[in-house]
C-alpha cells in the first residue's frame, strides 16, 4: 500500500516539530544533561522516506534557528547539519522490510553520520572560528564519548517506537 505525498509531508512537518520539542526536553544525567533531540531524529529517519525525512530535519534546523537561536558559529551546529545528512544517507523506504535488526543498523548508521558531521564541525569551529584550540581527542570526549551510554538508550527507545508506530500507522 502506498501513501499519498500529503501524508508524508504532514509526517515530515510533525516530526520536525517533535524534534524541536525534544530539544527542549533536558534530562539531567550526571554532570552533563542531555536532550531527547537525537532520539526524535533517529525516529524520523526510521519512519518516513528519505526525501521527507531530510526536509523534516531542514525544517527543524530553521525552527531551531527561530526558537533557540541556533547559529552557524556554534560548535554544535555541525550536529544539526548531521541530522539532515543522516536522513539523506541512512533513511529508506518505510514500506520495505523493517525488522528490528534492519532498524538497528539504520539507527547506528544515522548516529555515525551525525557524529561524523558534528564532531568535524565542532573541531573546526572551535579551532578556527572561535579561536578556542581543542585536540581531536578532547573533541571526541566532549562531543561523543560522554554521550554514548545515553545515545544507546535513546536508540533503543527510537527503534521500539518505530516498530510500534509502523504497525499502528501502517507505515
Amino acid at each position: 500500500m502506498t501513501k499519498s505525498t500529503t501524508y508524508y509531508w504532514v509526517l515530515a512537518a510533525l516530526m520536525s516539530v517533535i524534534t524541536l520539542i525534544a530539544s527542549y526536553v533536558v534530562v539531567p544525567f550526571g554532570a552533563i544533561p542531555f536532550t531527547l533531540q537525537t532520539m526524535a531524529v533517529v525516529l524520523t529517519g526510521l519512519l518516513i522516506p528519505r526525501k521527507y525525512a531530510a526536509v523534516a530535519m531542514f525544517l527543524n534546523a530553521i525552527l531551531l534557528f527561530i526558537f533557540k537561536g541556533a547559529f552557524i558559529y556554534s560548535p554544535s551546529f555541525g550536529f544539526i547539519i548531521g541530522f539532515i545528512v543522516a536522513m539523506v544517507f541512512a533513511s529508506q523506504n518505510p514500506e520495505a522490510e523493517n525488522g528490528w535488526k534492519i532498524l538497528t543498523v539504520r539507527a547506528i548508521g544515522m548516529n555515525l553520520i551525525i557524529f561524523l558531521c558534528g564532531l568535524t564541525y565542532m573541531y573546526l569551529a572551535l579551532n578556527y572560528l572561535l579561536d578556542s584550540p581543542i585536540s581531536w581527542m578532547d573533541t571526541l570526549m566532549s562531543g561523543m564519548i560522554i554521550f554514548l551510554p545515553t545515545d544507546i538508550i535513546k536508540n533503543v527507545v527510537a527503534i521500539s517506537l518505530a516498530l510500534i508506530l509502523k504497525k499502528r500507522l501502517t507505515l
